[in-house]
Order: structure tokens, then C-alpha cells, then sequence
């Protein structure tokens, strides 16, 4: 049974604004591991000169608590003219500041808001990286003291990714120093609350602060409605403890999801709260993913020993962790007594490191992130949050074991038989998407389920994989080694030799392939491992690797795939005894494949018996059943609602959506098949038009999502196979034939962008990627 901390800390990372691992969404981001530091080298030599600008580090604002962003080109610059437009402002020269530690002075007030404003947008002491970490400095650094903007890298030398910051951020509305200029005055008052906003609005256009800017701009029009707020704040005493009072009505006027976005409008103590509930909770999730860490109170304990403190803070007394106070405050002087800084920071960097290898990419960034949150806070009581003094919190090493560990020149021994080009892999270059083509149940071309020999689909060791187009089957390479003459010994080195091949040629889901890799060293564990993500994200290459790593268990290498419209018209009893019947005629011999696992469970007639069923089956069959499901991007909260008890059996690892670098890859690929070469601007330019063309193919092809037994097998549409593959080949069809065309028939034409479809011309979706012109042959 999945205990209820585990619970707690799932429905927390939910609900509050950290990002849940992979959730993806992220999206940007998020949970897509992009954010390992280096650009993604491809193994085409040609991507990796063309997408690299994609990638560049000088275009990254890191935000652990949203994601890794790529800040488009000019963006900041055109913010920055914003901000010095409304320092010209003759209103603004109403109000200015005589001295400021960083900004040249005289200054307006508005310049030195639009620091404290762009510092709370990123979140009180929230750890940033990237090489725009210190954007609010970017944003002003004309009015800077000596013209340029202070901490640029985050004080780095050399990879300016390798620095990180997590500076406290003042700023609270209604407002600072514009207010703080404006003393007294009523009318200097309204004209600070006036500026406030147009800061807000000036600041459009950062993806990552755009949902707390949103929210900080409804609280202003809310408290101009608010006739008695309004009178207070222009009539509240100019002293400290005056605003402080004139604060906390601001913050008692928001609503509950205003403040579920600005935490830190609770207070120094509300926002401790806040940190200590989300770091307790992504704390549980990682003991539970990862052996070898602290139980909570421990690992609490000792990171309030790194901050500097001797004592608990009475403020975690009134906590909604309030247990935690008195656990605590038994174990705090025994880890005083006995504090090792080094040893503690190695040992959080080791299992962190593991988390990294076991998937729990984001889990691992917001346990961070919330640590030097929670530095900050306790060592600025009973005041506000203070940038940490010292903090041990192995940020920077974390970010050094990313790139470590997932940036790795990959160059296959001698020994394992198979001869590979040596490559650079970053953590995007992993995985993209393919229908199932390996089992007994699949569609045929009306989209209906039948059995593989009916359907005359190939075998699983002829599948197409997910990086390939109809037309590859040249170039499979991986699947099509002949079977080893040399014993066991020979065998096993065969199996994990070809799943490591086909992992290789993986694009596109970075957590997808560290969980395969890991695999493949340790091919001994118990599958149970449930892959939620967008549709079409490669599950047959998935299979195809698991299945044959199986066969190191003595099971035959094919798998058996169950689909939950499989079960959908059937009763309570004809379901779970068809589930019975298939999971244990596969008992020893053969890998179950589970589509729609969440959906499966979640049917309001069937779903609850078939989840008891398959929870005693695996229960009564231990390592005899083998697992791998998919679900989509909810999978997992929707497999704990249904039924907690299976949930707790799975492995979760999250994938993301196809992105246009990902199928300039493919589109390279397609292009070296048909003998063809291409330049950078011509590669970029196929990336942005197939993610903008399966886009639009997604949105009007989406498959509903049913909940009643029949409903979605009535509401589905037809899955179209190798969807993301068969654009990139049709788009490589309809480019070779143009260029030929261009160069008069070449044999090996360069293609260029006026080769690419126009967007009045025949959609790359248009016909059937097999369906390929004539002269796409030539040359070949």
C-alpha cells in the first residue's frame, strides 16, 4: 500500500507551484531535461553545427521553481528600452532616490522598483541559473553604478551555466521604494501606485515570471476596487511598522489562489510554512524513489545545522508541518555536536546524483530549491528572508552532475560486438515518438484492434523504430544483428549490446532513456515501470528494448500488448478474467505491455476490479510478471486515485512533447538515407515547420479520452503509426524532389530553405509518408 506521507507529498507537488517531475508541462520545460547544462550535440555531424544556436547558453534564464527557459533574441534588450522609457517618464522625475547601493544616483525610484519587482516575480531567495540569472540587473544596466549590470554569470569564471544565485527579494505590494520616495504625499502615493503597475505591465514577455506577474497585476485592480484599502494605503503612517501593517492588509485581500502563486505574501512565517510543507514533501518522494537518504526529520535537522542554527525556530511551531517542531528540537543538538559540513554536502550530492540516475530530475531541482528557499528564510528571522551568508546546499554540484553524468562520449567496446561512431549524447537526444508495432493486439488500417498475424505486421525484431520512416528498412542496424554463436556469455553481452544500440539512435525524452540505460547495467530488477507522457512518444522502441533485455531472464524477447480498449465493452467479470487469463499465460515467457494503464483503471464500471486484479497478479507472480505501461501526462495522479495499492508498484518516469530541434534530427536522417545534404538554415527552418504541422495534426486528430466502458473505443480516432517519423520523411521527400528539381536531377542535392514547402503549398501530412514521389527514388 502506498503510505499517506507518500500521498501527501504527491497531492502537494501538485498544487503548489514547484514543478513535479516532468510534469513536463513543463511545460517548458519542465520535466524535459534540458536543463543539463550543455547544448545538445547531435550524432549528425550537419544538426550539430545547425541546432546548436538553438541551445546557445548566452540565452538561458534557469528558474528552478519554473524550468529552463530560452530567452528569445532581443527580448531583453527590448525590455530594458521599456524600463529606460519609463525612467524618462517626466512623472518619474517626481520621484527619485539620492542613494542606492547599485544603481547611479540620482536615480528614479522606478528604476530601482523594477530590481525589487523583477526579484519577486522570481520568487523570494528561488535559485536561479543560466547565463540571464541576474536579470533584474540586466534589465537596468544603463542606470547601474559603472554601466554594466552587476554579477553578470553569478560571479563564475568561465561556463557562466556554472554559477547560481538565489538572492532575497524585498519588494512586497503595494510597493518600495517608488512609495518610499512618495513619503507622505497622497498624490505622489497615487502616482507610485500608478508606476507600480506600469512596471508590471512593462515587464511582459518572460515566460517564466509571467504567471506571478498576472497574478500581482489582479491584485491591483482588485485593491483599486477596495475603497478602504485604497484610503489605507494612502493615508498608512510612512514608518516601519506602519507598512508592515499596510502590507498585510494586501495580502489578507488576495485570494487563495493568488496566494497559492505569491507564497510569499503569507509573511515570513506563512512562507517558511510553505517552504518547509513542499521540501518535506519532495523529500518523501525522493526516500521513496532513492535508498540511501535521511528520514525527514533527520535531513530537516541537518539542514538547519548548514544554515548556521543551534536552536528551532519557534516560527516552525505554527507551521503546517507544526509536528516537525518538536522531532526536530530532539535531534538538533546532537547534529550540532557532531557537524560535518563536508561529509554532509558529499552525502547530499551522492543521492541526489542517484535521483538524477533514477529519473527524479525535477524532484531533485525543487528539493534544492526549497532548501536554499528555507536557508534564506530562517537565517533572516524573525525578519524578512536575507540572500544566504552560507549555505552548503550542493546547488552548483548538482548542476556539475548533470552534465556528468547525462553529457557522456559514448564509444561502444570492442568486446560488445557492435561498432558505433563515437558520439556526443546530451540529455535531449534520447527518444521520439512511434505507434505499437511489437505483440499480439494491434490496428490494422481502420484503426480496429487485431491480432499481430491478422494485421501482417513484421515481428518484433523487424519493428520500425520510432526515428524512422517507413522507408529505413535499411537502416536497422541494432535490430537486425545476427543471433550469437558463443553460449550464454556471448548471448547476454548480444542483448544488452543491441538494447544499447537502439537506445542510441533514441531522440527527443531524456528521462525515457536515463531509466533504458540504467537498465541495461542492471538488467536483474523487476520491471514495473509506467511511462506517462503526450501520445506518440516512442513506446514501441521502449518495448522493443525492454523485451529484449527480458530475454537475459530466460523470456523469449517479444512482448504482449494490452490495450485498454481492449476491455472496455466487457463487464466486471468477462474483464478481469480476460486480464488473468492474458498476464498469466505470459507468466515466465513473455514482457506485458499495458496501453492506457490509467485510463484502464479508471473506467467507473471495470476499473476498480481490474485494478484489484492486477495488483493481486502481480502480488501472486512476483518476478515471473514483467511490466512496462503507458498513461498520459496525469497517468500517475490518476493511478493513485483510482487505486493507491498499484500505484505503489510502479516506477514513473515522465515524457514530453516532440520540439522542432528534435525533428530537425529526424529530418537530417531522412535527408543522409536519401543520399542528400543540407545547410544549418534549411535544418532549423524543417525543425520549426514539422513541430508547427504535428501541432496542427495533433489538434485536429486528438482522441478522446472516455471514462465510460465503449465510450472511447465509440470516440476514438484512428491512431496513425509513426506519426512524428512519417512527417519527417514526407517533409525529406518533398525537399529532395525539389532541390533535384533546382540542381537539374543531381544525384546528391544540397537542400536549402527555398526547397522546403511554403505555407500555401501541400501540407507534409498531406498524403501517407510510404506514398513517396517518384523521383524521391533517384539517388538513392
Amino acid at each position: 500500500m502506498i503510505d499517506s506521507a507518500r500521498l501527501r507529498a504527491i497531492l502537494f507537488l501538485s498544487a503548489v507551484s514547484v514543478p513535479v517531475p516532468a510534469e513536463v508541462r513543463p511545460t517548458p520545460g519542465h520535466l524535459a531535461c534540458p536543463e543539463a547544462g550543455g547544448p545538445p550535440v547531435q550524432t549528425n555531424a550537419r544538426a550539430h553545427g545547425a541546432l546548436e544556436a538553438m541551445f546557445r547558453e548566452e540565452s538561458v534564464f534557469d528558474l528552478y521553481s519554473w524550468g529552463r527557459w530560452q530567452v528569445p533574441d532581443g527580448l531583453v534588450a527590448e525590455l530594458a528600452e521599456r524600463v529606460d522609457a519609463l525612467a524618462e517618464d517626466p512623472r518619474a522625475a517626481l520621484l527619485v532616490l539620492d542613494e542606492h547601493p547599485q544603481l547611479r544616483t540620482p536615480v528614479p525610484a522606478v528604476v530601482a522598483d523594477v530590481l525589487g519587482i523583477t526579484a519577486f516575480l522570481c520568487g523570494d531567495v528561488a535559485v536561479r541559473s543560466g547565463s540571464w540569472l541576474r536579470l533584474e540587473h540586466d534589465l537596468v544596466r544603463s542606470h547601474h553604478a559603472g554601466g554594466t549590470a552587476a554579477g553578470r554569470g553569478g560571479g563564475a569564471p568561465g561556463d557562466p551555466y556554472a554559477g547560481w544565485v538565489a538572492p532575497a527579494a524585498s519588494w512586497r505590494p503595494p510597493g518600495g521604494e517608488l512609495f518610499r520616495a512618495a513619503g507622505g504625499d497622497r498624490g505622489l502615493r497615487r502616482l507610485a501606485w500608478e508606476l507600480t503597475v506600469e512596471i508590471l505591465r512593462a515587464l511582459e514577455g518572460i515566460e517564466s515570471l509571467e504567471t506571478r506577474r498576472q497574478g500581482l497585476l489582479r491584485l491591483y485592480e482588485h485593491a483599486a476596487a477596495d475603497h478602504d484599502l485604497v484610503e489605507a494605503t494612502l493615508s498608512a503612517p510612512s514608518l516601519p511598522s506602519g507598512w508592515a501593517r499596510l502590507r498585510e492588509r494586501w495580502a489578507d485581500s488576495a485570494g487563495d489562489d493568488l496566494v497559492a502563486a505569491l507564497p510569499e505574501l503569507t509573511g515570513n512565517v506563512g512562507y517558511l510554512s510553505w517552504i518547509v510543507d513542499g521540501w518535506c514533501a519532495a523529500h518523501e518522494l525522493l526516500i521513496a524513489a532513492v535508498p540511501g537518504g535521511d528520514d525527514v526529520c533527520t535531513a530537516f535537522s541537518r539542514l538547519l545545522v548548514q544554515a548556521g542554527l543551534t536552536t528551532v525556530p519557534p516560527e516552525l511551531a505554527v507551521g503546517v508541518r507544526a509536528d516537525l517542531y518538536a522531532q526536530v528540537g530532539a535531534r538538533l543538538p546532537e547534529d550540532v555536536r557532531t557537524w560535518d559540513a563536508d561529509a554532509w554536502r558529499a552525502q547530499v550530492r551522492s543521492w541526489l546524483a542517484r535521483a538524477l540516475v533514477a529519473g527524479e530530475f525535477g524532484v531533485a531541482r525543487t528539493w534544492l530549491d526549497l532548501a536554499v528557499r528555507l536557508t534564506g528564510v530562517v537565517q533572516g528571522l524573525p525578519g524578512d528572508a536575507v540572500t544566504p551568508e552560507s549555505c552548503l546546499v550542493p546547488v552548483g554540484e548538482f548542476q556539475d552532475d548533470v552534465r556528468r553524468l547525462f553529457r557522456v562520449r559514448r564509444v561502444r567496446h570492442p568486446l560488445t560486438g557492435v561498432v558505433a561512431a563515437p558520439a556526443w549524447l546530451a540529455t535531449e537526444d534520447v527518444f521520439p515518438p512511434v505507434g505499437h508495432s511489437n505483440g499480439e493486439v494491434r490496428r490494422n488500417a481502420a484503426g480496429a484492434l487485431v491480432p499481430a498475424e491478422v494485421s501482417g505486421s513484421e515481428g518484433p525484431g523487424e519493428a520500425t523504430g520510432p526515428n524512422e520512416g517507413p522507408d529505413d528498412a535499411s537502416d536497422r542496424s541494432a535490430r537486425s544483428l545476427p543471433a550469437p554463436a558463443g553460449g550464454p556469455v556471448c548471448a547476454r553481452a548480444s542483448a544488452l549490446a543491441q538494447a544499447t544500440a537502439m537506445i542510441d539512435r533514441i531522440v527527443g525524452q531524456p528521462a525515457l532513456v536515463a531509466v533504458l540505460r540504467e537498465l541495461v547495467d542492471m538488467p536483474a530488477q523487476d520491471l514495473r515501470l509506467l511511462v506517462t507522457g503526450p501520445p506518440d512518444v516512442g513506446a514501441d522502441l521502449a518495448v522493443d528494448v525492454l523485451a529484449r533485455l527480458m530475454t537475459l531472464r530466460g523470456f523469449d524477447g517479444t512482448a504482449v500488448w494490452l490495450h485498454h480498449e481492449q476491455f472496455a465493452p466487457l463487464d466486471a467479470d468477462s474483464a478481469v478474467a480476460q486480464l488473468r487469463d492474458r498476464v498469466e499465460g505470459c507468466d515466465g515467457e513473455r514482457l506485458i505491455a499495458i496501453d492506457g494503464l490509467d485510463r484502464l483503471v479508471s473506467y467507473e464500471r471495470i476499473g476498480r476490479p481490474l485494478a484489484q486484479e492486477l495488483h493481486r497478479l502481480i502480488s501472486a507472480h512476483g518476478a515471473h510478471v514483467q511490466l512496462v505501461a503507458f498513461g498520459g501526462p496525469d497517468g500517475y495522479r490518476r493511478l493513485v486515485h483510482a487505486s493507491p495499492s498499484l500505484a505503489a508498484w510502479w516506477r514513473v518516469v515522465r515524457t514530453r512533447e516532440f520540439a522542432a530541434g528534435d525533428f530537425a534530427v529526424l529530418f537530417g536522417r531522412a535527408l543522409d538515407r536519401r543520399g542528400a545534404t543540407t545547410t544549418p538554415d534549411a535544418l532549423l527552418a524543417a525543425g520549426d515547420l514539422l513541430a508547427a504541422t504535428r501541432a496542427s495534426v495533433t489538434s485536429r486528430s486528438g482522441s478522446a479520452a472516455g471514462t465510460e466502458p465503449g465510450e472511447s473505443v465509440r470516440n476514438a480516432q484512428p491512431v496513425e503509426e509513426r506519426r512524428n517519423a512519417g512527417l519527417a520523411t514526407r517533409l525529406a521527400d518533398l525537399a529532395v524532389a525539389a532541390a533535384r528539381r533546382r540542381t537539374n536531377r543531381a544525384n546528391s542535392p544540397l537542400v536549402d530553405v527555398v526547397d522546403l514547402p511554403t505555407a500555401d503549398a501541400e501540407p507534409a501530412d498531406a498524403e501517407p509518408a510510404d506514398a513517396e514521389p517518384a523521383d524521391a527514388e533517384v539517388g538513392r
